[in-house]
């Protein structure tokens, strides 16, 4: 690794880790004021709500900073007259933005990659801390279809993976018709499928006799059911708010396919956690193209400004689209991956002309 490299990743990852860190502390600053009155009186919850709303934050703040971190390292260098010393001394435009653009795709990899894990729920953690005062929450009331049965869910604890009064109605497929009911009163996730517990099984009689009881009652102890079903999963598919990380929304959709049923939603998250990111990256080449080699004729503040707005503009325009196929409104291939594929052959032509130049 050059003494160059290293030079231009130390000026820009000072001013991102800046940038990120007072635009954090403003977010979460605005959020505190905004839920003053429904504040937890624990320090320990006090505490979590920070965490959780700082990493929130992250997912608006981390994209817009690695843009404006390029935007400030850029204006300067033309400044102090070291971006054109560096074109006098031999390197090339694109050797100079190199290792900004790199910084820039990695990080936005680990952040991806931070999306398949809990933290990709951070919003959802605020919210319960702020409306229930505690981070355990439940969803009541869900009926659901899986396979060729039908549960019913009293209430399901997500992050507990648990949940009460379960009852499944089980189908024959080749018969089509109603053949048992199990109901428990508790069940708990174990990794692979749902335990149900002190169950009753009521099975019926697909013949009906004379003088003969049609149902037949039996208690179990356990009983397993819901296969690979993840409590996560089951919030999300019939939650029209949900969060969902990348791997339950990998599952989700694989489910959603098998029960033939609508994988919009799902589509519209997966495609905003996997392809959204990379606005940041790409949008930072395509401002490349506009840093002139000289500080001489530059006006700096209407440069600043115009690359400031400009980038508000489009990343709202990019984000619209994106909660937009997320709510079902729009089909996700038209709002997530045709702006984000224009912008990658943008960012592909800018490239090339600082390639030539």
């Amino acid at each position: 690794m050059s003494l160059f490299f290293r030079y231009i990743s130390f000026l820009y990852l000072k001013y991102l880790f800046f940038l990120f860190v007072s635009l954090e502390c403003f977010f979460v600053a605005i959020d505190l004021i905004k839920f003053l009155d429904s504040l937890p009186s624990s320090a320990n919850l006090f505490i979590l709500l920070l965490v959780y709303d700082f990493m929130y934050a992250s997912q608006f703040i981390l994209p817009l900073s690695l843009i404006l971190a390029q935007i400030v390292l850029m204006i300067n260098l033309l400044r102090s007259a070291q971006f054109t010393a560096f074109l006098a001394l031999g390197y090339a435009r694109v050797k100079i933005f190199y290792p900004i653009f790199l910084l820039s795709f990695l990080i936005t990899l680990l952040f991806i990659a931070l999306n398949a894990t809990p933290f990709a729920y951070a919003k959802e953690r605020v919210d319960l801390i702020i409306n229930q005062g505690f981070v355990g929450n439940y969803k009541s009331d869900l009926f659901v279809k899986y396979n060729q049965n039908y549960i019913y869910f009293k209430k399901i604890y997500p992050l507990l993976q648990s949940a009460e009064g379960v009852v499944v109605y089980e189908f024959d497929s080749t018969k089509n018709m109603l053949t048992s009911i199990v109901e428990s009163k508790k069940a708990q996730f174990n990794g692979r499928d749902w335990i149900l517990e002190n169950v009753t099984i009521t099975t019926l009689d697909d013949t009906l006799e004379f003088s003969k009881n049609p149902l037949k009652v039996q208690k179990e102890s356990t009983y397993k059911t819901l296969h690979d079903f993840k409590p996560k999963i089951l919030e999300n598919i019939y939650e029209k708010q949900g969060n969902i990380s990348i791997l339950d929304a990998f599952e989700a959709l694989i489910l959603l396919k098998m029960q033939n049923a609508s994988t919009q939603k799902v589509r519209g998250a997966l495609y905003n956690l996997l392809f959204f990111p990379f606005f940041a990256p790409l949008i930072m080449i395509c401002l490349s193209i506009f840093i002139p080699n000289s500080n001489r004729y530059a006006n700096f503040s209407l440069m600043t400004l115009g690359m400031v707005l400009g980038i508000l503009i489009t990343w709202g325009i990019f984000f619209s689209f994106s909660k937009l196929s997320i709510s079902g409104f729009l089909q996700p291939e038209f709002s997530v991956l045709i702006p984000i594929f224009t912008l990658f052959l943008a960012s592909n032509f800018c490239l090339y002309k600082i390639l030539k130049t």
